[in-house]
């Protein structure tokens, strides 16, 4: 099959979260199964630089960018590649299925009307995007009018990553039957033998016996930043060495949270490393001790995946998609989210008791190698993929 992606970003933007790197190893499974796959997205990087080149091809991945007017606006989430409708027409022509990455976009604006007269099948995948939350609702509102509705109601097949989502599309009034629940996944040759850790504390002064929490995501209101920081103050009233380790890029949050360590007097106990990736990303899992997701909405948290894969013990929030998959499964704790209390305490116990939070870590580690990598994940998407199609 031919499948045409269509994504705002894309390899190599990690700096826009998991979604894209989902999208890419989704992507490079399907080549590996004999697909030929193709990526229309935009020159988004990060929040100084653009992706380039234009076109290129990089483990089988056809990769086509198309230039943002301004890529201050992508970083706030306003994409605009203006030149992308006649090159989406050329291309529609020729697929068997096209799958949609996010909900609201200016690309899915762009796609829809062509793949509806064109009669081209596609997939949505939302990732989490289809509540009204986290401002712009008037703009979300009229997109919804004009074009969500429409997507919901024409496309083959809608993804769900887990059942919180599926419920979502549900409430919308979309037919159980054109549901799809898969997960994502992990790249599990990153995972099946870790590198060394280099030095990772010493680089950023921490002293080897210090116990370290770990929040790596976008430094974003919505991922609890503020929640965490709260929940540390209280510990290190336990736990005076803790240390707060926070890598990630600004996504709009970090002069709040550094405003915030300030007035808590944490200056000296926290951490800032700005984003990291690739090895420097699987040291800071492994140099800590527990790692915490506090998000206010999280749909699924690949980083969940991630810090199991390394067997550093997790918590996350009960507003998290994959909470009831992680008590369920025992691989980490759940706390409320805003109860600070709740998290000082899960925090402090995980502490107190390496050794048993290390052997759930383990266990989870061995759970998500078995379960979670994309070889597997790609099969389901190649049968979703067919029915799309009619093959």
């Amino acid at each position: 099959m031919r499948i045409l992606h269509i994504i705002p970003y894309f390899y190599p933007a990690w700096a826009y979260g998991g979604t894209c790197r989902a999208a890419w190893e989704l992507s490079r499974a399907l080549v590996r199964k004999g697909h030929e796959v193709v990526v229309f997205t935009t020159d988004a990087l990060d929040s100084n630089n653009r992706a380039t080149p234009q076109f290129e091809v990089v483990d089988g991945v056809e990769i086509h960018r198309f230039h943002n007017v301004s890529n201050h606006l992508a970083w706030a989430r306003l994409f605009t590649p203006l030149t992308i409708g006649f090159y989406l027409e050329r291309e529609l022509k020729r697929v068997d299925v096209a799958h949609l990455h996010e909900y609201r976009s200016f690309q899915n604006a762009m796609a829809l009307p062509i793949m509806e007269r064109l009669k081209v099948p596609f997939v949505l995948t939302a990732q989490g995007g289809m509540p009204r939350i986290m401002g712009r609702y008037a703009l979300k509102q009229v997109y919804d009018a004009l074009v969500g509705q429409r997507i919901l109601k024409h496309a083959a097949r809608l993804h769900a990553l887990n059942t919180l989502e599926q419920t979502q599309f549900l409430e919308l009034g979309v037919e159980p039957e054109r549901i799809a629940i898969l997960p994502n996944g992990v790249n599990l040759d990153e995972y099946r033998v870790l590198p060394p850790v280099n030095g990772f504390r010493a680089k950023y002064d921490i002293r080897q016996n210090a116990p370290v929490v770990l929040f790596l995501a976008r430094v974003n209101k919505i991922k609890g930043v503020d929640f965490l920081v709260s929940g540390f103050a209280e510990v290190r009233k336990v736990l005076p060495d803790a240390v707060l380790v926070i890598v990630g890029p600004d996504d709009g949050y970090l002069t709040e949270i550094k405003q915030q360590v300030a007035a808590l007097g944490l200056e000296a106990h926290v951490r800032f490393t700005g984003y990291l990736d690739g090895v420097a990303k699987l040291e800071a899992y492994q140099s800590a001790n527990l790692y915490v997701l506090p998000s206010a909405y999280e749909m699924f948290a690949i980083t969940l995946l991630e810090s199991l894969a390394c067997a550093t013990p997790i918590i996350a929030t009960d507003r998290c998609g994959l909470a009831d998959f992680v008590r369920h499964n025992n691989l980490g704790s759940i706390v409320n989210y805003g109860d600070v209390n709740g998290l000082r305490d899960e925090i402090v116990n995980i502490l107190r008791s390496p050794d048993e939070a290390k052997r759930r870590a383990r266990y989870g580690r061995e759970y998500v190698l078995a379960n979670f990598g994309w070889d597997n994940i790609a099969e389901t998407w190649e049968d979703v993929y067919r029915k799309c199609a009619g093959k």
